[in-house]
């Protein structure tokens, strides 16, 4: 009985003990940080994105990139609305596609079309993705025909000025989903391909415009072209009232104001071949 008497007051006391320990004890000291492995990543610079612009002359231009097939992207402006659209292929320049926002602008100011400008490969911020010297009208084309069809386009025109125009020859023989194109003084390309071969294969309504005297544009190489094209529906223009005058600017003159060609052309994106 004794033993009993004294076994509960010292169980509480060992309990008690224990508590004093853990609860009023001092917590253990803190163990120090591993050195880190590697020093911390230094400070980087992100690279700008680029971004493309909208061209000066053209309101309400919505400035978008276009994706190629190879996982380049085009830089290109679009405006207007209406179930014809116009794909403009800009000159041999430092202008790039803006060099037309001012005939873009005058053209759905007075005509219910979508026009679409677009950088072609080296020009402006597109980014092809591929040697600089590698050229592909097709892929640099496309996507801009594609946008249009994809934005409601019943037809789908391709203007081309100077070496532009060249090209539009070439993709009017190689890019589906083109209507009709429009070859302004372009007896060259960029791409340095054959238009008296690729201008064989070319059986939309085709429209080719020349000036006298054009510095870097002659009539007679103009017509060969314009002998090749297969095309039921084509037209040769030469305006022999612009002595000289190559390219865009035989759509507006020096004060922006459109010449007679300027509606003609219209005419012809609008109603191809009418």
């Amino acid at each position: 009985m004794t033993a009993d008497r004294y076994r509960v007051p010292f169980a509480l006391s060992v309990l008690c003990a224990a508590l004093v320990t853990a609860c009023g004890g001092s917590a253990p000291a803190a163990q120090p940080a591993a050195h880190p492995t590697s020093s911390p990543a230094a400070s980087v610079t992100p690279t700008p994105v680029a971004v493309p612009q909208a061209c000066s002359g053209l309101p309400g231009a919505q400035a978008r990139w276009l994706p190629m097939a190879d996982g380049g992207r085009l830089e290109a402006n679009t405006a207007g609305s209406g179930p014809a659209a116009v794909v403009f292929l800009h000159e041999i320049g430092r202008a790039g596609m803006c060099g037309f926002a001012a005939y873009a602008a005058w053209l759905i100011q007075h005509y219910q079309v979508q026009v679409v400008l677009v950088n072609r490969c080296g020009y402006g911020a597109s980014d092809c993705a591929r040697p600089a010297d590698t050229f592909d009208i097709r892929a640099e084309t496309g996507p801009a025909v594609s946008w249009a069809r994809g934005n409601g386009a019943r037809s789908v025109t391709l203007v081309g000025a100077s070496g532009g125009g060249g090209d539009a020859i070439q993709a009017a023989a190689l890019v589906p989903g083109v209507s009709a194109v429009v070859d302004l003084s372009g007896d060259v390309t960029d791409t340095n391909a054959d238009n008296n071969v690729l201008a064989q294969r070319v059986t939309i309504p085709a429209l080719l415009v020349v000036a006298p005297d054009d510095p870097y544009c002659s009539i007679a190489v103009m017509q060969s072209i314009y002998a090749q094209i297969p095309a039921p529906v084509k037209r040769l223009v030469v305006e022999s009232q612009l002595p000289g005058v190559h390219g865009w600017n035989l759509l507006l003159d020096d004060n922006g104001q459109p010449r007679p060609l300027a509606s003609v052309v219209a005419d012809w994106a609008v109603r191809p071949g009418a």
